[in-house]
């Protein structure tokens, strides 16, 4: 994904808050992930399921751990994201969260989390 002038990183101190907060105003609306790596290409991981949470684990075996569970009853996907070392919101003209963008220089991975109509959109490639 090409960062934009509406790109913003959001600071590592403000992660928990942050995915805190677009948990409880994105839950249960669909998005779309796709993981995308050089040695993996992109994987497309889920299309239009509905969002439980993406949130910070800040304690434990686990701390930094970026956790994203979506879907329904019965039927969850969880994904892991070890040691995110950058997470980065695309916004749209008009201040609407379009993709999430969290990269790990663990697996050299990207993770994109769609929203809004960027979820029904084609998929966007990394620059």
């Amino acid at each position: 994904m090409a960062h934009t002038d509406h790109t913003r990183e959001i600071p590592r101190e403000g992660w928990a808050d942050y995915l805190a907060l677009l948990s409880n105003m994105e839950k249960e609306q669909p998005v779309r992930i796709e993981v995308e790596g050089m040695e993996l290409g992109d994987q497309p991981l889920a299309s239009g399921l509905p969002l439980v949470e993406i949130s910070l684990e800040e304690k434990g075996s686990d701390r930094g751990v970026v956790e994203i569970i979506v879907g329904g009853p019965g039927g969850e996907i969880t994904h892991r994201i070890q040691k995110p070392d950058h997470i980065y919101a695309d916004e749209s003209e008009s201040g609407e969260l379009e993709c999430l963008d969290i990269e790990s220089s663990e697996d050299n991975t990207k993770t994109l989390i769609y929203f809004g109509q960027a979820t029904t959109a084609g998929a966007r490639k990394m620059d």
